[in-house]
């Protein structure tokens, strides 16, 4: 009257390890629980488990070790109660810290989505957060959020780093910033609009706010006495020359480049010397760049003549 179907050899649990089970069909388990068919749970007892009948082992599941430098980004399949007692809905994703628990078992209906690492800033460097979470863990899309070193932090899920860690600017005497405002913006008791755009100066220190962006670095030229540059004033499209001082463009303010004819630039670009070649015929041969955006210099000889055209006049 009685036939052995199946010899079933019984599961160890060691620590940190759970079984998932499945139920066959409708029963109870040891705990005295009703299952339904399909229903899966996990086993977290140390020692040897013996399925039930109508129980059947699905899997072996590990725990995650979490440290201070360490957490898991989780997401959940479809709701449930976590072991704490919060109802996690379907698609919820959150994180799991050391500060909740030193090692993580997940749950049936839990997903792993990644391990994140710690995020370190410096008294040196800052990061900006995109979509920052707010107090209930929901990201505030569309949002920016800037934090100091120094900090330790771990991204919320959804959040992001829109540059990664970035250092501080730290400027020289002789070096500056051109900021443009993003959106309206108070600094210094000054309000700035969206499309402004401003220098600092140095020697400074600067961490630009979220709603500033840094358009370029610059450094200040030095010039000599017969040195010089073509600055062109972007708003009003003026070119003046700068000669023979240390000179720093502005926010409204670039180099120009002075276009000449090929000759005339074929005979600048070469190394004849004015005295000692004035008498040798054919052209100029090219033998070095010529940078368009410095002030022409020629060296005129003695008891000789230049002539300039003043296209202004």
């Amino acid at each position: 009257e009685v036939e052995v179907v199946e010899n079933i050899a019984a599961s160890l649990i060691g620590p940190n390890q759970a079984l998932r089970v499945r139920a066959r069909k409708e029963c109870k388990d040891r705990k005295g629980n009703n299952r339904v068919t399909g229903e899966e749970w996990l086993i977290k007892e140390v020692g040897a488990y013996l399925p039930g009948v109508f129980e059947e082992v699905v899997d072996e599941v590990n725990a995650y070790v979490l440290t201070e430098k360490v957490a898991l980004h989780m997401q959940a399949s479809r709701t449930f109660t976590d072991d704490k007692g919060v109802v996690r809905r379907t698609g919820e994703e959150w994180l799991i810290t050391f500060q909740h628990s030193e090692t993580h078992i997940p749950a049936v209906y839990e997903e792993v989505i990644n391990i994140v690492e710690i995020t370190t800033l410096t008294n040196r460097q800052y990061a900006v957060i995109v979509n920052p979470a707010d107090a209930s863990g929901k990201p505030q899309l569309g949002t920016k959020k800037l934090c100091k070193g120094p900090a330790v932090f771990f991204l919320q899920p959804g959040e992001a780093l829109e540059a990664g860690v970035q250092d501080v600017y730290v400027l020289g005497e002789d070096e500056g910033l051109i900021l443009k405002a993003n959106e309206v913006h108070k600094e210094d008791d000054t309000v700035r609009s969206p499309g402004d755009r401003w220098m600092i100066r140095g020697p400074a220190e600067y961490v630009p706010p979220v709603e500033v962006e840094v358009v370029q670095r610059r450094t200040a030229t030095p010039l000599d006495d017969n040195e010089g540059i073509y600055v062109r004033n972007i708003k009003t499209g003026k070119v003046r020359a700068v000669i023979g001082q240390t000179y720093m463009l502005d926010q409204n303010e670039e180099l120009f480049e002075k276009k000449l004819p090929p000759n005339i630039e074929a005979l600048l670009a070469s190394d004849r010397d004015p005295l000692a070649d004035r008498n040798e015929r054919g052209g100029a041969k090219a033998t070095r760049t010529l940078n368009r955006t410095q002030v022409i210099t020629y060296r005129v000889p003695h008891n000789a003549a230049v002539q300039i055209y003043d296209y202004k006049e």
